[in-house]
């Protein structure tokens, strides 16, 4: 039971980073192919079901979003809202030029689903998105 949570949590984790790799969102080819491998790794380390990697705890080097404690749990979805809302007023104030807005689009691309983003951006579009985007 447990190698089966193992090996669908370490194909949820590859799926996601694929998904992160498909929208721009990785920039080091490197050290995709490093967690790619430790993710394999992982999940051939728990068949035995004693859900440890055979490499150590996994760790993410270059992940598109931080941890953040503003947001500990598992559900998102108040991360996700804030960083499309950080990154819209991080350009309003310092122009899209500004590389460390940048931190926040990966984050809401990589936390939001599409159809959400659409919708925002619609609605920021008409003018009656409902979040304060000044600076």
């Amino acid at each position: 039971m447990a190698s089966d949570h193992a090996k669908v949590a370490a194909d949820a984790l590859k799926a996601g980073l694929e998904q992160a790799k498909s929208k721009g969102l990785v920039e080091d080819e490197e050290v995709y192919d490093k967690v790619t491998a430790q993710l394999e790794s992982w999940k051939k380390a728990n068949e035995d079901g004693t859900l440890k990697s055979s490499t150590g705890a996994i760790s993410f080097p270059g992940s598109p979003t931080r941890y953040d404690p503003r947001f500990p749990n598992q559900n998102q979805t108040a991360h996700c809202w804030q960083s499309y809302v950080d990154y819209f007023k991080c350009i309003n104030a310092k122009g899209e030029g500004f590389k460390p807005c940048q931190q926040f689009r990966k984050g809401y691309l990589l936390l939001c689903p599409q159809s959400w983003v659409e919708k925002w951006d619609e609605q920021r579009d008409a003018g009656n998105f409902v979040g304060d985007l000044s600076p």
